[in-house]
């Protein structure tokens, strides 16, 4: 009975050890949660340069972050316009001229969306603090294909920095800088109406 005892409050200790680090790791993930959606919310009415890459390619431009909305504009080695909102979106290929739409919550592109402008992407994230940076991933699932993200922010100010999107053996990242504020006032700059369409 006393082996028993002592056995049930070494256990004690052991589980009350854990809860505590486990209550203490989960408010610090908050926190860390807290301050990234809080950031992503004040990237409205912004722009920041970008370079995305596949390995074998890269390709450069600026993202607009509206209030609603957001305009992605590809600069080399196409001028591309892509216009997101949050159930629709819009691909110009101004060389072509020739405009497509497409479900934002069916394409990969809206989670670029979401990054930016939804609390509820970080739902069942891992955060991961390692010195000056902060790293979430997430598995999600598209028209049954798993895809995977990774998205790394400076810490200390905290500031985006890349995506990283997994599909298949696939990849392909996006880096981003030269923040700046940006509030464009111009009628139709954040319009889903095809540019081509004369009047």
């Amino acid at each position: 009975m006393l082996e028993k005892g002592r056995f049930l409050e070494k256990f004690n200790k052991i589980f009350f050890l854990f809860f505590i680090f486990f209550i203490t790791e989960k408010a610090f993930a908050d926190d860390l949660k807290s301050k990234i959606i809080d950031y992503n919310n004040n990237l409205k009415n912004s722009s920041a340069l970008f370079i995305q890459t596949d390995g074998k390619t890269i390709e450069e431009g600026i993202v607009y972050i509206g209030l609603e909305r957001i305009r992605v504009e590809y600069r080399s080695p196409q001028k591309i316009t892509i216009v997101l909102s949050k159930k629709r979106g819009m691909y110009v290929n101004h060389e072509l001229q020739e405009t497509q739409y497409f479900n934002t919550k069916k394409s990969v592109v809206g989670i670029f969306f979401k990054i930016l402008t939804g609390d509820d992407f970080f739902i069942n994230s891992k955060i991961t603090e390692f010195k000056d940076t902060i790293t979430i991933n997430k598995s999600f699932k598209i028209n049954d294909t798993d895809y995977g993200v990774e998205i790394v922010y400076e810490n200390e100010p905290i500031q985006l920095r890349k995506i990283k999107f997994k599909e298949n053996d696939q990849n392909f990242e996006i880096g981003l800088f030269n923040y700046s504020n940006f509030e464009n006032t111009e009628k139709g700059f954040y319009s889903l109406i095809n540019p081509y369409i004369s009047n």
